[in-house]
């Protein structure tokens, strides 16, 4: 009999109903190297140990970790969470822009050193300007959330589609230097594949503004840490957002930690905070398990392999 590894957090009734698509498979809540599918998350270098293993449902969105370096053997089916994150990573990243136009973070850091001060100018919400690179179904979200204040909102794909109602202005990654040039916040979704490791360096940063905010919740490869060192010191831009890293966790020894203007969470932007976040991939992974069961096609097949 096959088996399917529930990797994913259940209750009793989650579980039955995902016994209930099929007698024909055993269910397993403990890792099972006999496994021929996978549901949820687990480490792509281990992957080869199920020697069995014909698909794994990822709950991330980004998975390049899974497509690189043959962690997948051939044959291997690959779907990711696309839109289960949406709402989460949207409201998440609009927060951070909130939070660093007003300045929280150094009226924080001020309390925690009982500092009576005015940190000067901040921005009016209603009047900014935000590019969105990586415009996909958080992205979408996220300029819906932010035209809802009246905010001028720019995206960029890596191909044209016909703009929607939530942007003012849509680019591909052709015209990037475009899209960043006159902005006060840039915002990065950008997935970790290959064409975008380490697309942004000093140079990059150099063509924004110098009151320019940039937040990162796509994937931590996409500059270094020196070069996020490197720009803040010479206050090249702003001030600095990240949930990714080139390295997680971040060490406790790095120097980011002591920057005052950049705010750091430890890459929880998309860490299944909320309940309707868990309850889209439930129903996600419920809806393929059916489909893979029946011979049928699944939801959000990732074909790309490194």
């Amino acid at each position: 009999m096959k088996k399917v590894f529930v990797k994913i957090k259940t209750d009793e009734k989650q579980r039955e109903r995902l016994e209930a698509i099929s007698d024909q498979y055993e269910f397993v809540y403990e890792p099972d190297m006999d496994a021929n599918v996978i549901l949820g998350n687990y480490p792509p270098e281990k992957l080869k140990m199920f020697k069995n293993l014909e698909w794994i449902q990822t709950a991330a969105v980004g998975v390049d970790a899974f497509i690189r370096n043959g962690h997948l053997k051939e044959g291997v089916i690959l779907t990711n969470a696309v839109d289960v994150h949406s709402i989460e990573v949207a409201e998440h990243l609009f927060a951070m822009i909130l939070s660093m136009t007003r300045k929280f973070h150094l009226y924080r850091d001020d309390q925690r050193e009982h500092l009576w001060t005015d940190e000067g100018m901040t921005k009016q919400l209603t009047k900014l300007s935000v590019s969105i690179l990586g415009f996909g179904d958080i992205g979408r979200v996220l300029a819906k959330l932010l035209k809802q204040i009246g905010i001028h909102v720019i995206g960029v794909k890596r191909t044209m589609i016909e703009k929607p109602d939530c942007l003012d202005e849509l680019y591909t990654d052709k015209d990037l230097d475009k899209a960043i040039s006159d902005v006060d916040v840039v915002v990065s979704i950008l997935p970790g594949i290959k064409e975008n490791a380490y697309l942004f360096h000093v140079d990059t940063f150099r063509k924004m503004r110098p009151d320019t905010i940039f937040i990162n919740a796509g994937r931590g490869n996409l500059c270094t840490t020196d070069t996020i060192r490197e720009v803040l010191d010479r206050k090249i831009i702003a001030a600095v957002a990240l949930d990714v890293f080139e390295e997680e966790p971040l060490p406790e020894d790095s120097p980011l930690w002591d920057y005052r203007n950049l705010i750091i969470t430890p890459h929880v932007a998309g860490a299944y905070r909320l309940p309707i976040t868990y309850e889209k991939f439930f129903a996600l992974a419920e809806e393929n398990l059916r489909r893979f069961i029946n011979n049928q096609e699944l939801l959000h097949v990732v074909k790309e392999r490194e």
